[in-house]
């Protein structure tokens, strides 16, 4: 795939999580990830998304993933920080049962 194409389908997906949309941009990060299996962008985002879409499971693997593909050094505060709000939404499911 083009990286033009790559490029525009994150910034796609960023702009429908900016807008609340995160079912939008879960179609477009699902599709770039069987495309490119090891960007941690792509994790990154999907991890958000799926959190937002409320899909803790889904948000806890792909922060998983993202922490696997990060490249030695990288900032992992946020990815941390989306880890442990799904942790918590997963949680709380389970409590409510």
């Amino acid at each position: 795939m083009d990286k033009s194409l790559k490029t525009w389908m994150l910034s796609q997906a960023s702009y429908y999580l900016e807008y609340l949309q995160p079912r939008k941009s879960i179609a477009l990060l699902e599709a770039l990830m069987t495309i490119d299996k090891k960007n941690p962008d792509v994790y990154r985002m999907l991890s958000y998304a799926y959190l937002q879409a409320e899909r803790p499971e889904e948000s806890i693997r792909a922060a998983d993933n993202f922490l696997k593909y990060a490249r030695p050094g990288s900032d992992v505060r946020a990815i941390k920080w989306i880890k442990g709000r799904a942790l918590l939404k997963k949680r709380k499911a389970a409590l409510s049962r």
